[in-house]
């Protein structure tokens, strides 16, 4: 991406390479006994001198993912005869969410004689494309986002997933994003709040005290008001209908309510939350006129400075680590001084198969993503966080710019919510994302808005909870 500079650095273009090659070998590009083009084509191609060439190949053979052939060139390392090969179906973030390539080449190297091949599935159709290449045998492990597991779920599809024993060292919040009836059907890699990242210079040169947990929206919206005018940019972004971002205000106006009940937008809570998501939008002095077409996009912009703030994960501040720039996270503001805070939890987890024809391969395959190790290397090579315990909280071992407020996470578990949480299911909360769309395009007013919410809740509850759920949101 454009935004990681101009002039990526020495190292920066070293990884690369690496990073190019492995991907390749690892999903069957380069076919086993092939050879790698001359070291002097390699080093024409990825802009690197012969010796830096040489020395990314040394890695790759530590890998066990090529062989250094004397006076001949660098083959491809044939697997054994009675290899075993793994089909991971896996969304394409994985690769810089926790270095998923990485971590397969490091399997690879401990288990000879199994190789695993990433398979990138349709973001915008997961649950079924995984349902569909598990039903024709082409998958052997998946692995699933909180929402894309509750989808899952609410599609019944459990039944093609093995249960998995709980692991007392992985956060127990993790684990219950893939929990469904005591039974876990994933096994927690990662996990990540949605959180507040914020540039430190423009607060600083606009003379504006850097936000805390004490912040509202409305604190929020006066800062960002002075950041516009002090530089002549805009203040916050994020995707406004992003269903990771804008969900946040929602559960900030359900409060403390018990999970599973909901509400139906007739609180006054609800729409005050979803009012303040309204006004920060609309200010187009502080919120660009701006639709990016992902989350990628709104990180490009913080990075090259057009915004001062956005809503991010902890995933997203990887695209940070290797740029000069002076960040720092901090947790959501709340709707009113005082509120509990509440913010929106990402877990990411793998599943097995439960037909796999190679289920003992597909299971160490599983348990090794969650193991100490490998999740060492999320916590050393990433600013991901580790969902083992240990890893997480323990100091990493090289340099990356990481925000000084990293470890707040500990904290803020009070404040978790899973979509789940917010009583609707993941077709809905599609639904009703299409109606904030046509609201903020003036199609539908305010009223409308909440009407259609009430009746989203009316009809998306199960029969036995329509009456509670009514009597205690006052719908009659």
């Amino acid at each position: 991406m454009s935004y990681k500079s101009d002039r990526p650095s020495f190292q920066e273009r070293l990884d690369h390479f690496v990073s190019v090659i492995r991907t390749e070998i690892i999903n069957g590009i380069r076919q086993e006994g092939t050879y790698l083009p001359a070291e002097s084509a390699l080093a024409k191609q990825f802009q690197l001198s012969n010796k830096s060439i040489r020395k990314g190949l040394e890695q790759l053979v530590e890998e066990g993912l090529i062989q250094k052939i004397d006076r001949v060139g660098s083959m491809v390392t044939p697997r054994p005869k009675e290899s075993i090969t793994l089909n991971f179906g896996c969304p394409i973030s994985l690769t810089t969410d926790f270095l998923i390539d990485e971590l397969i080449a490091e399997f690879g190297r401990r288990n000879p004689g199994i190789h695993v091949r990433r398979i990138t599935l349709n973001h915008l159709s997961y649950a079924q494309s995984a349902q569909e290449m598990i039903s024709n045998g082409l998958l052997d492990v998946v692995a699933f986002n909180s929402p894309q597991f509750q989808e899952w779920t609410e599609e019944g599809l459990t039944s093609l997933l093995e249960g998995l024993d709980s692991d007392p060292d992985i956060y127990p919040i993790a684990e219950e994003a893939f929990r469904v009836d005591g039974v876990g059907y994933a096994k927690p890699v990662s996990f990540s709040p949605v959180v507040l990242c914020y540039n430190k210079r423009h607060f600083q040169e606009a003379g504006i005290h850097e936000p805390d947990s004490y912040w509202t929206w409305s604190d929020l919206m006066a800062a960002a008001s002075k950041l516009s005018k002090s530089r002549g940019r805009h203040g916050i972004y994020f995707l406004p209908a992003s269903e990771n971002r804008y969900p946040v205000f929602l559960l900030q106006g359900f409060g403390n309510r018990p999970k599973g009940i909901g509400g139906s937008g007739l609180n006054e809570n609800v729409q005050e939350g979803l009012r303040a998501l309204n006004e920060l939008i609309s200010s187009r002095e502080v919120f660009p006129n701006y639709w990016a077409q992902g989350n990628d996009e709104t990180v490009q912009l913080f990075a090259e400075g057009q915004v001062s703030v956005i809503l991010c994960t902890y995933f997203n501040l990887n695209e940070f680590a290797h740029l000069p720039l002076e960040y720092d996270i901090c947790p959501l503001p709340s709707l009113q001084r005082g509120d509990p805070q509440k913010t929106l939890l990402l877990s990411i987890g793998m599943a097995l198969v439960r037909h796999s024809k190679w289920k003992e391969a597909a299971r160490r395959f599983v348990d090794f993503l969650a193991s100490e190790d490998a999740q060492n290397v999320i916590r050393d090579r990433t600013v991901s966080i580790p969902a083992r315990k240990a890893s997480a909280e323990r100091a990493p071992m090289d340099g990356l710019k990481r925000p000084s407020r990293y470890w707040m996470f500990r904290e803020m578990f009070p404040s978790f919510s899973y979509h789940r949480d917010l009583g609707l299911q993941i077709k809905d909360l599609r639904q009703f994302t299409k109606w904030l769309k046509e609201y903020w395009s003036d199609m539908i007013d305010e009223e409308t808005l909440r009407r259609k919410l009430e009746e989203l809740y009316r009809t998306g509850l199960k029969p036995g909870e329509r009456s509670t759920a009514a009597n205690e949101n006052g719908i009659p």
